[in-house]
């Protein structure tokens, strides 16, 4: 008899909030103080406001990492952040 060893496919995590989270679980870092969400035929956008910007640049390198499009527009320690996948 022939066996396979098969890793299973995870699908990509729902929300940005999924991807800074452990496995299933979510997490909203504090820096994160407005959030909106905006769906669209196959796209959705994230929009995240925050006046620690600096707080969350780790947090931006690694959603960009993950898959994300990551776009920052700053004004000094404020920013309004996009974060979006195609669906």
């Amino acid at each position: 008899m022939h066996t396979q060893n098969i890793t299973p496919i995870r699908p990509a995590p729902r929300t940005p909030y999924h991807s800074l989270g452990e496995g299933a679980k979510m997490r909203i870092p504090e820096w994160a103080q407005h959030r909106s969400v905006y769906r669209s035929a196959g796209r959705t956008l994230y929009v995240v406001e925050t006046d620690t910007l600096a707080d969350a640049r780790r947090d931006l390198v690694r959603l960009d990492k993950a898959g994300w499009d990551v776009a920052v527009e700053a004004a000094g320690p404020n920013a309004r952040i996009a974060l979006s996948r195609a669906a």
